[in-house]
């Protein structure tokens, strides 16, 4: 009795590993070889798939025969015609896509792209560090710390970020900037969306008490696949300052971008952002800042950065400079 019971559970056993093994994505490459595992996108000629037995990677598509698919994908064809489908193999083995039910004969090589179906809440989020200390001639210690989250609930979007940076040189403090952005975006009518933004700035350093800025504005996305995402926004809004101890208000011109890139599947990131505040009362200024770099995973959900920041102000406190720049080399990770 035991050995059949024994026999029976590895036989059930046997069959789920079988049931799951034939569940499994597949791609048929042209030298006859067989991949099976989760396929997460193809985007850039490029399939990415997560096997069972390995971190995902890239294959071209210009070397596989066939892709098959158990989940639905946002498929947009060559002919910018979008659709849900899944990819599979028909009876007399030519590619196809199932739409609806009913098989459609298209080539890998007519998909411009096919990325999982967007959650209706889907969260990404990230802490970096940085830290600088040099002595000897000049005695100066620098630190950065940035954290950042973007989260969807269904066609609405929201980006806040936090920065908080100290410098000093030879015992004296030249920079106690704190900054904060919220972005929020209605996708009203994909890719154009409407929404507002709040931003809160201090930096006593530079005598600025307090800079507050709220403003609604519209916007496009230019790119938002599984490889880049670009975006711009223009508006208008109202801006509350004191600098030195006197204080100012007035209505405002904003614009902000933003550009993320993965390279090299995946391996490296290239991220830019930048926004424009046109004061129009009092001295007029205008407002500049920019964070550019590159970003690369060392350990999963852990990556260095190197980034440039660049800020500028057309009319600075007295005492201040118009420009600063600020290279950082640090760490970082996601959650």
């Amino acid at each position: 009795m035991k050995t059949l019971l024994r026999s029976v559970g590895f036989g059930v056993l046997g069959l789920t590993v079988s049931l799951g093994a034939l569940s499994e994505d597949r791609l048929v490459m042209i030298n006859g070889d067989v991949i099976t595992g989760n396929i997460t996108k193809l985007a850039d000629g490029e399939v990415f798939i997560d096997p069972p037995y390995a971190d995902e990677f890239s294959v071209k598509v210009a070397n596989i025969k066939s892709m098959e698919t158990e989940q639905t994908f946002e498929v947009e064809l060559a002919e910018h015609r979008k659709v849900d489908a899944q990819l599979a193999v028909n009876e007399v083995g030519l590619q196809v896509l199932v739409i609806d039910g009913q098989e459609e004969v298209a080539t890998l090589a007519s998909i411009w792209e096919a990325t999982e179906p967007e959650d209706y809440y889907k969260r990404d989020s990230r802490v970096e560090f940085s830290l600088t200390d040099n002595s000897g001639n000049t005695d100066s210690a620098n630190t950065l710390l940035y954290a950042d989250s973007q989260f969807k609930i269904g066609n609405h979007r929201h980006d806040l970020d936090l920065t908080f940076r100290r410098d000093e040189t030879d015992g004296t403090k030249t920079q106690e900037q704190d900054l904060f952005n919220y972005r929020y975006g209605w996708m009203f009518n994909d890719p154009w969306f409407v929404g507002g933004s709040f931003t809160f700035e201090r930096d006593p350093i530079r005598e600025l008490d307090h800079r507050y800025v709220v403003g609604a504005n519209v916007g496009r996305d230019i790119f938002d696949d599984a490889v880049k995402y670009m975006s711009f926004s223009i508006g208008a809004g109202f801006s509350d300052e004191e600098i030195d101890g006197v204080s100012d208000s007035g209505p405002v011109g904003l614009w902000n971008f933003v550009y993320n890139h993965d390279l090299f599947s995946g391996d490296l990131e290239f991220h830019h952002t930048h926004s424009i505040t046109q004061q129009t009362f009092a001295e007029e200024n205008t407002i500049f800042k920019s964070t550019t770099g590159f970003r690369s995973e060392f350990i999963k959900d852990v990556y260095g950065d190197i980034s440039l920041r660049y800020d500028y102000e057309t009319d600075p406190a007295t005492e201040a400079k118009n420009e600063d720049t600020t290279l950082s080399i640090g760490i970082g990770a996601e959650f």
